[in-house]
């Protein structure tokens, strides 16, 4: 990547619950030298962020039956990146009055994958959203955000609610989940929210979610996104995914000899807005 004009950065998934055995992946993010530079960059790590929410705010001892089977529950080993990029070549706006426009911020995730559990992938999807908050407004900036990755939750799920609405139905099935999960990880109902006004990238452009961004023998359907911070960004494009007859050409899921993983590639051009919604 680095011969072909890239810079990036790689974090590896935690091993607390999958062990030394597990198979470890992770969440990368790659931008060219010529357009980009890195001004900022930061990782989470659920793992922790479920350490400090046993400890710091319900208050109770890790090695509790209680705290342990709530540590047990949200360490699934999973993480996040974020960086702040500066265009190259900036705008002769942006240099004069020194507005952030000339910056966005990235997000990159990969939630855990267990259908049984929808409210561990709130619990991280509003967790990351809280890391924003906090790494967006300490910078005190009006900082053009996008947040993308495998969200493992197709658009009827809480979490496609939560980042598209900000709230989450209280009816929803996935904040009232039997005791069979285990123990209630979420906060109330009202308080699972976030201040960031968010578009999904192709529901924007195309006026609807694709048909799919995942494809497989066991499962077809839309787990990807890629979401933008609606004042200050705008998609002016969003790459088509091919259709079903263009997929089993070469097999009958993915992946296949022409297509080298199970998930669609999303590609889109974005633009960064002013504060009058005019392009910086």
């Amino acid at each position: 990547m680095h011969e072909a004009g890239f810079e990036g950065v790689y974090k590896q998934k935690t091993r607390q619950s999958m062990g030394l055995t597990g198979k470890v992946d992770g969440c990368a993010l790659f931008w060219r030298r010529t357009k980009f530079h890195l001004i900022e960059s930061y990782s989470i790590e659920f793992n922790e962020l479920a350490q400090r929410q046993v400890t710091q705010v319900i208050g109770l001892n890790p090695r509790s039956e209680e705290g342990a089977a709530i540590l047990n529950k949200l360490s699934k080993d999973n993480v996040a990146q974020l960086v702040v990029l500066e265009l190259a070549q900036q705008s002769m706006a942006s240099r004069s009055n020194r507005e952030p426009m000339n910056q966005v911020c990235i997000a990159n995730t990969h939630l855990y994958s267990n259908k049984d559990y929808p409210d561990v992938k709130l619990w991280q999807t509003l967790h990351l959203l809280q890391e924003l908050d906090t790494f967006i407004f300490a910078r005190g900036t009006n900082l053009p955000l996008m947040i993308c990755g495998d969200f493992n939750s197709t658009p009827d799920t809480a979490v496609y609610d939560l980042l598209s609405r900000q709230a989450v139905h209280p009816g929803h099935p996935d904040v009232n989940t039997s005791d069979e999960n285990g123990p209630n990880i979420l906060p109330d109902i009202m308080n699972i929210t976030h201040s960031h006004m968010l578009g999904s990238v192709y529901n924007t452009v195309l006026g609807e979610e694709p048909n799919f961004t995942n494809y497989t023998h066991q499962f077809k359907g839309v787990l990807d996104y890629m979401w933008y911070s609606t004042q200050n960004l705008r998609p002016l494009s969003a790459a088509p995914i091919p259709d079903e007859s263009a997929i089993t050409r070469y097999g009958e899921a993915l992946p296949s000899t022409q297509y080298s993983s199970d998930h669609i590639m999303q590609i889109s051009d974005m633009q960064i807005m002013n504060g009058g919604g005019r392009p910086a």
